[in-house]
């Protein structure tokens, strides 16, 4: 675990990388004084002090308070709380606790009357902050869990951070390590996420005090020079003084008193720079115990001074009174927010009982005058019951009447229908029949001279070969009769499946594939590129997957078909899936010879076909046309131009 954790903080310190203070600083200026709005000065003036407060606290102060004047004329709220939280920060940054825990208590009444969330939630955080440095951890970590359930609502990763961090290093401090480091581990994650003024230096330092108390002391004293570098690169006295208290502190409990000395040295320079009176105070105790050692008692008596006179203004009489004050008035205002809270929901509970009462009542009303309605309604209602029994056996013999006669008009149209398709089968049929019997008989008055010549021993070979070409014409027509009816009772057959829900991506997919190597396996030499491009969001539609596979397979035979001739180069085929609101739409496209407009109208009518004889009998793409449109409700139309290929849309409704 150890390591692990070693592992981020050195991610952490490798993936953060900070602007400059004065940089960011500049650019905030700049932005202020091209600002036309009052509002977006007050917004820039806030994040010009808050980005100022660790290496200038005057000027964070002054633009802080020039946020806050000016939000107050514009009547500002939101912009008025964000300036008197950064007086807040700024003001504990320099020592004046009492001053700091003022402003704040305003900012919290300004974001929980307004229901600022955001805002609340840094309040609580800062306020969290100030009990912190007092040693009053309990609060300190009352008011830290406050903000970060606020901020975890919200979903401020910002705010959720620096949470983790001042509830690990409340942990920390309390001497709960196991908790330190998991709420330090957590700040890590979160923070890496974003970017935040001084949050690297302060977790570095709160991890080598961990690592200081678990006695790994080489490690500590690198996160604190790491804390140190990172500040410094940062223009950041505050956190530089901090690092430097804490390293000085390691020396003076090791004893070394030269290097404690020159540490605690550093740290107060550092702190002089804000002032940071809370640091100035650490290091001046510090080097108080490290000369009293060394026994050079006067300068343990000049750094006496500066202590005493730095405790006495961060925790002077007054100072507390005053800070004992402010705690008691905001403790009795949450106790009067607290109460108004419950008094609300006293009412808002009364009011609702006597809502729910008036409603009960004002239905039992309605009930009642419904009920009366009724009963009057219910006896007109038998008096028309009556009358419409007798008109409704009226009704229905008619209705008997015309279903009877639409059931044989239907039966006429089935039956006429019927007709055509016989009449059509028939003449087609009598054409491979006359081809039977005409080389028939060809073929026995052939067999009659072969008998003759036999004998006589003159042409018998020729007769014999003529004999066998007759005899394939006729296996010939005989197998195109037969393809033929077999045609029709595909026709007979169709929509006999029941409908499922179908991925017509799946479909298609299979399809295509069944279909190239089926043309592969009558002609070895075939070659064509196919493709499909499917809709990844294709809904699935009920349809019967035979009677749709059968559509696809007559489709793409045709287009590889029209592909294989030697004049198409590089013969493509292409199915493709999509859809709208209400349909869902198959294409089938090809590269090959094309569709005359001559013939286009005829090409779903049963029996017209365009293949050499004995190749197609006319009823593929007319099966096909019924199974979409009769069977599955949908169309099926066809674009094209003699060589440019040709594309066939099928469309079935959801």
């Amino acid at each position: 675990m150890k390591t692990l954790f070693l592992t981020f903080v050195l991610a952490l310190i490798s993936t953060f990388s900070f602007a400059q203070s004065r940089q960011v600083i500049d650019s905030l200026k700049h932005e202020l004084a091209i600002a036309k709005h009052d509002t977006s000065r007050v917004l820039l003036m806030v994040r010009i002090g808050n980005e100022s407060r660790w290496s200038k606290p005057s000027d964070a102060m002054r633009y802080s308070q020039q946020a806050l004047q000016l939000a107050q004329q514009r009547h500002f709220l939101r912009g008025e709380c964000l300036a008197l939280a950064e007086l807040g920060n700024i003001s504990r940054d320099i020592g004046n606790l009492p001053k700091s825990l003022e402003v704040l208590v305003k900012a919290l009444s300004i974001a929980e009357s307004n229901q600022y969330q955001a805002e609340a939630s840094g309040c609580y955080s800062r306020m969290g902050n100030i009990y912190n440095d007092l040693k009053d951890y309990k609060k300190a970590l009352m008011y830290a869990k406050k903000s970060q359930t606020i901020a975890e609502q919200i979903g401020n990763r910002r705010q959720k951070a620096i949470q983790y961090l001042n509830i690990g290093a409340i942990y920390q401090y309390t001497n709960q390590l196991d908790s330190a480091e998991q709420y330090l581990q957590l700040a890590y994650q979160y923070g890496k996420q974003i970017k935040i003024a001084s949050f690297n230096s302060a977790i570095l330092r709160n991890l080598g005090l961990l690592r200081e108390k678990l006695k790994n002391y080489p490690l500590a004293l690198s996160y604190y020079r790491q804390g140190i570098q990172t500040a410094l690169d940062d223009n950041d006295h505050r956190n530089a003084a901090f690092n430097y208290n804490a390293i000085a502190s390691y020396y003076q409990h090791s004893h070394q008193l030269d290097s404690c000395i020159f540490y605690a040295q550093k740290a107060l320079a550092e702190a002089k720079a804000g002032p940071f009176n809370r640091y100035i105070l650490e290091a001046a105790e510090v080097l108080v115990d490290a000369y009293r050692e060394k026994q050079d008692f006067r300068q343990a008596l000049a750094y006496q001074d500066l202590a005493i006179k730095t405790k006495e203004s961060l925790f002077g009489a007054g100072n507390i009174q005053a800070m004992q004050t402010i705690i008691a008035n905001e403790e009795k205002r949450q106790q009067e927010v607290k109460q108004a809270q419950e008094s609300y929901q006293a009412k808002l509970k009364e009011y609702i009982l006597l809502g729910g009462l008036g409603i009960f009542l004002l239905i039992a009303f309605f009930l009642y005058r419904n009920n009366r309605q009724k009963q009057k309604a219910n006896t007109l209602l038998q008096h028309q019951k009556e009358e419409i029994d007798h008109q409704k056996n009226k009704v229905e013999q008619a209705l008997s009447d015309l279903r009877s006669t639409q059931a044989q008009l239907i039966q006429k149209e089935k039956l006429a229908s019927l007709g055509e398709l016989t009449a059509g089968i028939a003449h087609e049929i009598q054409n491979p029949l006359n081809f039977v019997n005409n080389f028939s008989e060809v073929s026995i008055e052939l067999i009659d001279e072969l008998k003759q010549e036999a004998s006589i021993g003159g042409l018998g070979a020729e007769l014999i070969d003529d004999v066998v070409q007759n005899l394939e014409k006729i296996n010939l027509h005989g197998k195109r009769a037969a393809s033929i009816v077999k045609g029709m009772l595909e026709h007979s057959r169709m929509g006999t499946g029941e409908r499922q829900l179908t991925d017509l991506n799946v479909l298609c997919e299979e399809y295509l594939r069944l279909s190239y190597y089926g043309m592969k396996a009558k002609d070895k030499n075939f070659q064509a590129d196919h493709e499909l491009i499917a809709d990844p969001n294709l809904p699935k539609i009920s349809v019967v997957p035979q009677d749709i596979g059968r559509v696809l397979l007559n489709l793409l035979n045709n287009a590889f078909y029209a592909v294989n001739t030697p004049t198409i180069t590089n013969p493509k085929v292409i199915v493709s899936t999509s859809h709208s609101d209400e349909q869902v739409i198959i294409k089938v496209q090809d590269n090959g010879t094309g569709i005359p407009d001559n013939i286009k109208s005829k090409i779903f009518q049963p029996f017209f076909t365009t293949k050499p004889t004995g190749e197609g009998t006319g009823l593929g793409l007319s099966l096909a046309y019924d199974i979409v449109t009769k069977g599955h409700g949908g169309t099926m139309e066809v674009e094209s131009a003699e060589g440019e290929g040709a594309t066939f849309v099928v469309k079935l409704p959801m």
